[in-house]
């Protein structure tokens, strides 16, 4: 990683504790970057050890690779819950019932950035570099993170890298899981376009039964807003 980048990505992760438990009313919403982004740091540094578990995994390719991002959207919705909820609701059941909430809407709002991803990556030839630029900025715009850079700045600014990196967390295990990669070359433009506007089509339909659900109240969205 880029020195720069990386001075930047953890003088960011350590501002938003601060920054959130300053905030009105006070949130632990910061410390879900803090954990999620080092559990990512100590997956990067004992790849080795992950590959090797993941290749054990008896199933295809694609089995893998969507089942591997679903579990860690999973566990990354967990911490975020918990970090976001924590001081608002002391009740473990309150705390359990609002975590199944956050599951309900990001098991339907994030799942098809992973299925994109798989698809592009059988057939076209990525460099990990640019699947993780892509997906950061993936993102970004899941995460309306652009908006929050004009409306609260430099707050929203420095939530940029913290988000990227958190959505490379998400599929950074799927990515090991893939023995065959896809081999046809593509313009740097091209590939660049369908990697940005796949994961989004893929999100469509998703979108749709969501917005349903929610219509129906079997959802409540307004969880991911607090």
């Amino acid at each position: 990683m880029n020195r720069t980048i990386k001075t930047l990505l953890i003088l960011s992760t350590l501002f938003l504790p601060i920054a959130f438990l300053g905030g009105e009313p006070a949130s632990a919403r910061g410390f879900y970057y803090l954990i999620w982004l080092y559990l990512f740091a100590l997956f990067t540094r004992k790849q080795s050890f992950f590959e090797n578990l993941v290749n054990q995994i008896p199933f295809s390719d694609a089995t893998k690779f969507i089942g591997l991002g679903i579990l860690m959207i999973v566990i990354e919705e967990t911490i975020a819950s918990l970090a976001v909820n924590i001081l608002s609701y002391p009740s473990p059941l309150e705390l359990f019932n609002i975590t199944l909430q956050f599951y309900a809407n990001n098991l339907l709002l994030l799942p098809g950035f992973i299925i994109a991803w798989y698809f592009l990556l059988k057939k076209i030839n990525y460099t990990k570099r640019e699947v993780f630029i892509l997906v950061g900025i993936f993102g970004l715009f899941a995460e309306k993170t652009i908006l929050h850079v004009i409306l609260i700045f430099p707050f929203g600014l420095a939530l940029v890298l913290p988000t990227m990196f958190t959505y490379m967390g998400i599929i950074a295990p799927s990515l090991l899981s893939l023995k065959q990669v896809g081999t046809k070359e593509l313009s740097k433009t091209l590939r660049y376009a369908l990697g940005l506007l796949l994961p989004i089509l893929c999100s469509v339909p998703f979108l749709i039964i969501h917005t349903i659900l929610v219509q129906a109240g079997y959802i409540d969205v307004t969880v991911l807003t607090k």
